[in-house]
């Protein structure tokens, strides 16, 4: 018996808002942990090794057929450069959070994660599908960053 859609779809949106809720703590978590080792950078090195970890286990569980070298081969290139954002994101955690607050970095990255996110679906690129930059999209992206402004200067 499949699942009716309406549940699908609900059960999208909770998962999407744990998973917003992992991202708000998330630089928080890594720039305390950074702050137990002898660089901040150490920090987010061992925040990837706890990672690949986890995403070990997680195979070892669910126990997916294997990636082939031909198949990620034909991948293309920019599809290779996850991890490297991975990275930057983290790090930049590290050394911003302690000096601007979790409530500000995220707001920020937040906000601009969907103006970027808008143009990306705008011009279809990194293989999307084009979704147009409506008005109200426009109207979307400028209240994300007044909300900046009022968590920032407020």
């Amino acid at each position: 018996m499949s699942m009716p859609t309406w549940l699908i779809h609900s059960l999208q949106i909770v998962l999407a808002l744990l998973v917003g809720v992992a991202t708000a703590c998330q630089p928080s978590v890594n720039a305390k942990f950074a702050l137990h080792t002898p660089s901040r950078l150490y920090g987010g090195l061992l925040n990837f090794a706890v990672g690949l970890l986890a995403m070990i286990v997680v195979l070892l569980v669910i126990r997916p057929p294997a990636a082939t070298v031909s198949q990620v081969s034909q991948a293309p290139w920019w599809s290779w450069t996850g991890g490297l954002l991975g990275a930057f994101f983290v790090t930049m955690s590290v050394f911003l959070v302690p000096t601007m607050g979790a409530a500000v970095f995220v707001s920020v990255v937040v906000a601009s994660q969907l103006s970027a996110a808008a143009v990306i679906d705008h011009f279809g690129l990194l293989d999307q599908a084009v979704r147009s930059l409506t008005w109200g999209r426009c109207v979307g992206v400028a209240l994300m960053f007044a909300g900046v402004a009022c968590i920032r200067l407020l």
